[in-house]
């Protein structure tokens, strides 16, 4: 609970985002921070497509439930 996962991610001259981040990429993200969730845990209605702090619900076993805050980081593109 609490957890902060950082995703960088390319960005164009206005801020607009090259990629959405979905569900996979945040679940990518936790496995690297020595995580395992599963794609049907993670409360991510929609897509994330601009910069920003996102808070996520995670459903846990056993009706636990967590949440972690996403930050989207934005890289120029070179």
């Amino acid at each position: 609970d609490g957890a902060e996962i950082n995703i960088s991610v390319k960005v164009g001259e206005d801020g607009q985002l090259f990629e959405s981040i979905t569900a996979v990429k945040i679940i990518e993200k936790l496995k690297e921070a020595g995580f395992e969730v599963r794609k049907n845990q993670i409360g991510l209605e929609k897509p994330i497509k601009e910069l920003g702090e996102f808070p996520i619900k995670i459903s846990l076993d056993h009706n636990l439930e967590s949440e972690i805050v996403v930050i989207i980081i934005g890289e120029k593109e070179s």
